[in-house]
């Protein structure tokens, strides 16, 4: 299936998220059932295979009608979450010799078994997820004295749920791997919970901060029609003694209101001289005469 694509870094054979996550497996349910549901622990999409016989509920790659995967690479990681009942998958591998040799995890076995195709090892898994990792290369070398070429097959038996099969070149740290290949990817910070937390320690400081009132203007209330007062009277109006003492606003207030009433009252006088009409000299004397003879 994988033969003729080209294999480096990390080659991905099932994962639960996606719209077609069996595309090169088949299922097979004997009195149990499989079905993709959202995990509560990571909140994403994984695929539930549970039933009441271990080996009448499995899935297996690749699908009818391709004889293998003919995946090369040595690694193989498996990302499933315990949900502590018997569980066991297998992986048939070809080695140098041209022999399939299979090799079968099982949380039900004590022992470890190895035949002349076959061999049994025990599976230990930690509660609620775990990241299994195989090195097909040292159990090949180790069980059978042979070299590893390729994965032939893979076979997951019930009662397991998953999130992502993969094969890579190497174990790589979680900082190397792709978010997408990790067991828990890396958490977003919520934009909105940043904003909301953001404001609400702006709106209530954890130092309180001293507010300096500004002094009040003051307010000189000077009639805009009035004009200024001349600076001979303002300073006739200080003290001698000490010339910094200066005399209070309602007195210098007083004698500028002095000053422009006086000054209105000789400006109303000028203006009435000049509306009455001046008399002629020839006139006067007429009048002169009228009232003498009047007499």
């Amino acid at each position: 299936m994988f033969r003729n694509s080209f294999q480096h870094g990390f080659v991905s054979v099932f994962t639960s998220g996606g719209s077609k996550p069996l595309a090169i497996w088949d299922v097979h349910t004997k009195n149990g059932h499989c079905r993709r549901l959202t995990d509560e622990d990571l909140r994403s999409l994984t695929f539930e295979l549970v039933g009441v016989n271990v080996a009448t509920t499995y899935m297996v790659a690749p699908c009818n009608p391709c004889p293998s995967l003919a995946i090369k690479l040595p690694f193989l990681v498996m990302h499933v979450k315990n949900l502590r009942k018997f569980f066991s998958f297998e992986v048939q591998v070809l080695d140098d010799r041209q022999s399939l040799r299979r090799f079968r995890f099982s949380n039900f076995q004590s022992g470890t078994r190895v035949d002349i195709f076959s061999s049994s090892i025990p599976l230990s898994l930690s509660p609620n997820w775990n990241e299994i990792q195989l090195n097909l290369v040292d159990f090949t070398r180790r069980a059978y004295g042979t070299n590893y070429v390729e994965t032939v097959r893979i076979q997951v038996h019930a009662n397991v749920r998953i999130k992502r099969i993969y094969f890579c070149d190497r174990l790589y740290k979680i900082e190397e791997q792709p978010s997408e290949f990790r067991l828990f990817p890396p958490v977003r910070p919520c934009r909105i919970a940043e904003m909301r937390a953001a404001a609400k320690h702006h709106k209530h400081p954890d130092e309180p901060i001293e507010m300096v009132r500004p002094p009040t203007p003051v307010q000189e209330v000077i009639d805009s029609n009035q004009e200024e007062a001349p600076a001979e009277t303002i300073c006739a109006s200080t003290n001698v003694e000490n010339p910094a003492a200066t005399v209070p606003t309602e007195t210098v207030n007083e004698v500028v209101q002095s000053v422009v009433h006086f000054e209105e009252t000789e400006d109303e006088k000028m203006e009435q001289t000049a509306d009455e009409p001046l008399e002629q000299p020839g006139q006067q004397d007429s009048e002169r005469s009228q009232n003498l003879n009047d007499n």
